[in-house]
C-alpha cells in the first residue's frame, strides 16, 4: 500500500463524513410533515390554532399539543440523535499510526511508521452502515409515530376532559332535584303524612347526590389539568361530546393498518439491524484482535514497504458469547415484530368493535332508555303529588334517570376513545388497548336499581 492508497482513503473519508449532515430542526420537521401525510383526511397540522377566548375543538387541541407541548419536541429529537449515531458509522475506522525514529551515533535517522487500522471493522464496514441506517430508519419511524400518537393522545385528553365536564353538570343537576325533592319530604314529614324512614332515605339521596357532584366536579378539574398539560395552556370547552359520526371502516382494516404501522415499521428495522449486527459480531469475535496495515522505513532518504500487523492472541475465547448474544438479540427483535403483527391485528378488530357497541349503546340510551326513564319519573312524581305512591317509587324513578344520563355520558366517551384509536392506527399509530371492563350491570336494561 502506497502513500497515494492512504490519500484516496482520507479523501473518501472525508467525502462520507460530508454525505450525512445532522440537523436536530430539520429532522423534527421531516417527522411532522411526515406524520401530516399519513393522517389525511384527518391532518391536525393543517388545523388554524383556536384563539382566545374560542370553544376548543378535538382537532383544535391536536393543533395545539402539536404546535406548543415541549414533550412532543424532545421525542422527536431521538431522530436528529440517531442521525448523528449513522453519521458516525458511515464513516470508516480512524487508522493508528505508530512512529520510531532512531539516530544512533555515527549513522544517518532512521523512521520506521506502521499505519494500521482493525481488520474487522474495515472487512465488517459495509454491515456496521447498514445496522446505522437501519437504525436511523426505525429512528425515524417512531418519531412520526411519536407525532400521531401524541395527536391522539391530546384528543383523548380533550374527550375525557369533556365527558368529565358532563358528568359535573349531571350531577349537580341531580344534586339539585335531590335538594329540591329532600325540601318537599320535609314538608310532608312536618304534616305526619309519610313515615319518618321516607325522609331519612331523602336525607341519605341527597348526601349520596352532594358527594357524587363533589367527585365529579375533582374529576372534571383533574381531566382540564391533563388536557392543559397536553396542549400547554387552557382552553374553554363545549359543554358535551359530538353524537357519534359515520366512520368508514374497509372490509380490510387489518391489512390496511398493518401496510401503514409504523411501529411495525420500526420493528422491521430493528430486526433488520439487530441480523446485521449479528453479521459483524461474527467478524469481529475471530478478527476483533486484528490489525493490519502499511509499515514504511525511511533510511538515509530511501523508503521501503511492508506489512505491518498487530494481533491479540485470542488465549481466553474466541467470542462465544458474543456471538451467541447478538444471535439472541436478532431472534429476540424478529419475535416481537410476528408478535406485534397480532396485536395490531387483534387491537383494530377490538377499535371497531368497541366504536360498534359504543354507537348502539348511546343510541338505544338517547333514543329509548332515557325518554322512558323520563316519563316513569313524571308519571310517579303526578302520583306522588297525589299521594298514590310512596317516596321510594319516587326515590327509584329518580335513580333510573340519573344512571340512564350517567351512561350515556360513558357510552359517548368510550365510542370517541375507539374512534380515536381506530383512526390512529389506520394512519400508522400504536395500537391502543380497548376498555374491556363490562359495563355495570343494570346501568341500562334495570337503571331502576341503581340507588
Amino acid at each position: 500500500m502506497s502513500f497515494r492508497v492512504l490519500i484516496a482513503l482520507s479523501v473518501s473519508a472525508a467525502a462520507l463524513a460530508g454525505c450525512v449532515s445532522v440537523d436536530g430542526v430539520a429532522e423534527r420537521e421531516r417527522a411532522l410533515s411526515a406524520a401530516a401525510d399519513h393522517t389525511d383526511p384527518v391532518a391536525p397540522y393543517d388545523v388554524p390554532l383556536p384563539q382566545a377566548g374560542e370553544t376548543l375543538s378535538e382537532d383544535g387541541a391536536a393543533a395545539l399539543a402539536i404546535a406548543r407541548n415541549p414533550a412532543l419536541r424532545a421525542q422527536l429529537a431521538e431522530a436528529g440523535l440517531a442521525r448523528a449515531d449513522w453519521a458516525v458509522a458511515v464513516l470508516p475506522p480512524n487508522p493508528v499510526v505508530e512512529l520510531t525514529w532512531f539516530n544512533p551515533e555515527g549513522a544517518g535517522a532512521v523512521l520506521d511508521m506502521d499505519v494500521r487500522a482493525p481488520a474487522a471493522a474495515l472487512l465488517g464496514y459495509p454491515m456496521r452502515r447498514a445496522a446505522a441506517r437501519a437504525a436511523y430508519d426505525g429512528a425515524q419511524a417512531r418519531a412520526v409515530l411519536d407525532a400521531i400518537d401524541f395527536a391522539a393522545d391530546a384528543r383523548r385528553a380533550w374527550v375525557v376532559a369533556v365527558a368529565a365536564n358532563e358528568r359535573a353538570a349531571l350531577q349537580t343537576r341531580i344534586l339539585q332535584s335531590a335538594e329540591a325533592a329532600l325540601v318537599v319530604a320535609e314538608e310532608i314529614d312536618a304534616a305526619g303524612n309519610a313515615p319518618t324512614a321516607a325522609l331519612a332515605r331523602q336525607q341519605l339521596m341527597t348526601l349520596a347526590a352532594r358527594a357524587d357532584a363533589d367527585d365529579a366536579r375533582q374529576a372534571a378539574m383533574l381531566a382540564g389539568l391533563d388536557l392543559g398539560v397536553v396542549i400547554a395552556g387552557e382552553a374553554e370547552l363545549p359543554a358535551r361530546l359530538p353524537d357519534p359520526v359515520a366512520v368508514n371502516v374497509p372490509e380490510d382494516a387489518a391489512e390496511q393498518a398493518l401496510n401503514a404501522s409504523l411501529p411495525l415499521a420500526a420493528a422491521r428495522a430493528e430486526a433488520e439491524r439487530a441480523a446485521r449486527a449479528a453479521g459483524y459480531e461474527t467478524l469481529d469475535s475471530f478478527l476483533g484482535g486484528l490489525e493490519i496495515g502499511p509499515a514504511f522505513d525511511i533510511e538515509d532518504g530511501e523508503t521501503e514497504t511492508g506489512i505491518s500487523a498487530h494481533l491479540d492472541l485470542p488465549l481466553f475465547g474466541l467470542g462465544h458469547p458474543q456471538r451467541a448474544a447478538a444471535q439472541i438479540r436478532a431472534q429476540q427483535a424478529a419475535d416481537r415484530y410476528t408478535a406485534l403483527e397480532a396485536e395490531i391485528r387483534a387491537a383494530i378488530t377490538a377499535q371497531v368493535a368497541e366504536m360498534e357497541w359504543a354507537s348502539e349503546r348511546a343510541r338505544f340510551i338517547r333514543e329509548e332508555l332515557l325518554p322512558a326513564s323520563t316519563r316513569s319519573l313524571d308519571e310517579t312524581m303526578r302520583q306522588y303529588n297525589a299521594m298514590q305512591t310512596g317516596v321510594y317509587a319516587l326515590l327509584d324513578a329518580f335513580n333510573a334517570q340519573a344512571s340512564a344520563g350517567r351512561a350515556y355520558v360513558d357510552a359517548m366517551a368510550r365510542y370517541h376513545r375507539a374512534r380515536i384509536g381506530f383512526t390512529a392506527m389506520m394512519q400508522g399509530g400504536s395500537p391502543s388497548g380497548v376498555e374491556i371492563s363490562a359495563p355495570r350491570a343494570g346501568a341500562a336494561a334495570n337503571a331502576g336499581e341503581d340507588h
